[in-house]
């Protein structure tokens, strides 16, 4: 059975205080021989002191026996910590945090390659139209992109832009996978404790990440946080969101 503290503090406070009213009491004896009474006689002032030195002793003891509760005490407490930490090392599995990583690692590949597909069909596109703007430049069509005056196409192996009858000028652009990757991780991040170390990790400007989230379209929505998400951060986490552009539309707000 581990020793009561609160028992054992209590009755060190009791007798220290014991002692000072007996030591007080000694003195006041004292006091009143000086001040000329007659009834108080050395064996009393005697017997005064030595229940004085009793309490103090009583002191003594109820401090040695609250150091050794205390020792127990801590004791005891060592001994949990440590098989509770044994506990939790014999339960221990990274299974999680490998099937996290794994999870991950697919969805950077899928990511790797949808942007690259689209890359590719991009760079296809738009090499043709200006080869053919080439073409129309050295048949005598003009020298400035002749190709969108007369047709409304412009591109190159990163860029495309056409105009459309119903829905107006339509471009596309060469999308990076480490933008789009390293955009994502640190958008998560962003509410995490560890967040004031994402700059060690990933040197990345808060605003190239809403630049990233501006160039895709639909991904500004698709990561902006939800009321729960906007909540649940602090006032850093709800700053660097908002400088990411993923801060929750206004109510009634369409994105």
């Amino acid at each position: 059975m581990l020793p009561d503290l609160t028992a054992a503090r209590t009755a060190l406070e009791t007798a220290q205080r014991e002692a000072e009213e007996a030591r007080a009491l000694v003195e006041t004896l004292a006091e009143r021989v000086r001040d000329g009474a007659e009834d108080i006689t050395g064996a009393d002032i005697a017997a005064q002191r030595q229940l004085a030195e009793l309490a103090g002793l009583r002191v003594t003891g109820a401090e040695r026996k609250l150091a050794e509760a205390v020792k127990v005490d801590r004791d005891a407490r060592c001994k949990r910590t440590v098989e509770a930490a044994r506990a939790l090392l014999a339960a221990d599995s990274t299974a999680p945090i490998l099937d996290a990583i794994t999870a991950i690692r697919e969805s950077v590949a899928r990511l790797m390659a949808a942007v690259d597909s689209r890359n590719e069909s991009i760079k296809a596109v738009g090499t043709q139209i200006a080869a053919l703007d080439s073409e129309l430049v050295a048949s005598g069509a003009g020298d400035s992109l002749p190709l969108y005056r007369l047709y409304g196409g412009r591109g190159n192996a990163k860029h495309i832009t056409v105009r459309d009858p119903d829905r107006g000028v339509l471009s596309a652009d060469f999308l990076h996978v480490a933008d789009l990757a390293s955009s994502a991780v640190v958008s998560v991040l962003t509410a995490h404790p560890e967040s004031r170390q994402m700059g060690e990790r990933f040197p990345m400007d808060a605003r190239a990440v809403r630049k990233v989230s501006e160039a895709v379209p639909g991904l500004a929505d698709a990561w902006r946080c939800t009321d729960a998400e906007w909540q649940a951060m602090d006032s850093t986490g709800r700053h660097r969101a908002a400088i990411h552009g993923r801060q929750p539309l206004p109510e009634g707000a369409e994105g």
